[in-house]
């Protein structure tokens, strides 16, 4: 592809301009000498694109798609946008990208990374976006003698100078999103997007699909009970076969009931059990609005194997560790414990876990050995409730559950990670040992080593320095904020002291490598539950 041209052209006319007109030079801004050599590396590389120059910005177009032709423009709402980027510096090397086949290629996948379009606001202020894919959203574009409204489906290919594409930050990629390369500040970016699509009403659209997932699995329950006859329904959940107090046989259900009468987009299933096989594909065609929306089917597990394949797997292996729990009517609220002990498996509403405590489920999901073979559970004080560090959701509903039972929990954003989501990291740590030994022992040993295999074998050992190299962490993406450092260089190595002393250090240096998985502003989300029965 044209645009792989080495950035050294680039380069080249940028010194080739300053020395030929010193002068001048001293009097232009930065962002007009970048102008005028982002100008000529378009001459030499893209010519045909030279026409397509948007006096906004300072940029180049290149319409590769121009999407369906009667959907409407962005421009024209303040709307949420799903789109795909991919970030490349003038060479074609690859900064970020949201494409996991690109990650595979460019080593920076990961499993703990939700591969999905962006979804920002993009409205008549820029809040989020990067200035350069932002005014490309937002404005008329001029191609050729015409002009043209981005809208859904559109494929484009953006030209950027720094000024509006990483600035004097440079750019980086973080949480799985990073490329192999890092952009330097004050470099031009190419820049390929795609839209997939734009809403007005983000908790509308959300809290539709909610109400689509809980029918597909035991239906909704009516809404149209006046407050008492809710409390009443919720109340018999708490209740047991022994209860005296009751004055019927309690009747459960499958459906999805509020726990909290006053807490909107809020849902427990008090008989979910592993058992019954979730259904995540319920949303109508109409309403998707990007490939695999409602069923997530990328990367190397969600895209070897279906969503239906994995989620045997998991509750295979939920029901072996844990059983089908008890039933509702035959297990004590959770209030009649101090703590209770949680058991989880976090997912998003296309199938995707974002995170769980139990190993054998992080061992089919994250292709990980499990090095904790129990796992931790989640510690949940039932007296003060509001006292645990936990989103709403469980705060609300854990109280109205059952030990020893299973149960799952449905919820909106505003009971979750609202209007802001949670940004991808990668955190790479590392943390030394050192260990000491009796000095003359380990010569001693050296000597007989020396002795067997000769004396040059380790000829002048002790006066050397001995090191392992060390490999690169991943950090990385986020048009938000971008990661630290693109390589974190570890080196574990032997030491050994000079003669005289006696004795020797051993450093052992570990690294650990974090990842947050992002989770998209207003993102439903659903919970797998098991809560310790107190005699466990």
């Amino acid at each position: 592809m044209k645009f792989l041209h080495s950035i050294f052209c680039f380069v080249g006319l940028s010194l080739a301009f300053a020395l030929s007109s010193c002068v001048k030079t001293n009097e232009m801004e930065f962002n007009e000498i970048e102008r005028i050599a982002l100008e000529s590396w378009m001459k030499i590389n893209r010519p045909d694109l030279l026409e397509n120059y948007q006096p906004i910005g300072g940029y180049y177009v290149e319409l590769l798609d121009e999407g369906v032709a009667d959907s409407m423009p962005v421009r024209h709402d303040n709307a949420w946008l799903w789109f795909d980027v991919t970030c490349r510096d003038l060479a074609g090397n690859i900064v970020l990208t949201r494409n996991s086949e690109l990650a595979r290629m460019q080593n920076s996948y990961t499993e703990h990374t939700h591969y999905v379009p962006f979804f920002l606001f993009c409205g008549n202020d820029n809040t989020s976006m990067p200035e350069g894919t932002y005014l490309a959203l937002r404005n008329k574009l001029k191609i050729g003698d015409s002009e043209y409204a981005v809208r859904y489906g559109t494929k484009m290919r953006l030209y950027l100078p720094s000024s509006i594409a990483a600035g004097e930050d440079g750019m980086q990629g973080d949480g799985g999103y990073e490329g192999q390369y890092d952009l330097d500040s004050n470099r031009p970016m190419i820049v390929d997007v795609e839209v997939w699509g734009h809403i007005n009403n983000p908790v509308a659209y959300e809290d539709q699909w909610i109400k689509a997932f809980a029918e597909a699995n035991g239906g909704l329950a009516p809404e149209d009970e006046d407050d008492g006859e809710a409390a009443a329904k919720r109340r018999t959940y708490m209740r047991t076969r022994a209860d005296e107090e009751a004055e019927e046989e309690v009747v459960y259900d499958n459906m999805w009931r509020q726990p909290v009468d006053s807490i909107a987009a809020l849902y427990v299933n008090y008989l979910y059990t592993p058992k019954q096989r979730l259904e995540f594909n319920c949303l109508g065609t109409d309403t998707l609005l990007y490939n695999g929306q409602t069923e997530y089917k990328t990367g190397k597990i969600y895209g070897t194997k279906t969503l239906e394949q994995i989620n045997k797997e998991v509750d295979e292996a939920l029901l072996e560790r844990f059983g089908e729990g008890l039933h509702p009517a035959d297990a004590y609220p959770v209030d009649s414990v101090t703590n209770a002990k949680i058991w989880y498996v976090t997912r998003l509403l296309d199938g995707f876990i974002i995170d769980t405590n139990i190993p054998e489920v992080k061992k089919i999901i994250y292709d990980d050995e499990i090095t904790d073979e129990v796992g931790t559970a989640l510690d949940f004080v039932t007296s003060t409730p509001e006292s645990n560090s936990l989103v709403d959701a469980w705060i609300y509903s854990i109280p109205q559950m059952k030990l020893g039972a299973w149960n799952a929990i449905l919820t909106g954003s505003s009971n979750a990670y609202g209007a802001t989501g949670v940004s991808g990291s990668t955190i790479t740590s590392s943390s030394s040992s050192s260990a000491m030994q009796n000095y003359y022992d380990y010569y001693n040993y050296y000597n007989y080593y020396n002795s067997y295999y000769g004396n040059s074998y380790y000829n002048n050992y002790y006066n050397n320095y001995y090191g392992y190299g060390g490999y690169g962490g991943y950090p990385g993406y986020g048009y938000g904020g971008y990661y630290d450092n693109y390589y974190n260089n570890y080196y574990d190595s032997y030491y050994y002291n000079n003669y005289y002393n006696n004795s020797y250090y051993y450093d052992d240096t570990e690294t650990t490598t974090t990842i947050t998985t992002e989770v998209h502003p207003y993102s439903p989300m659903l919970w797998q539950i098991y809560i310790e029965h107190q005699d466990e």
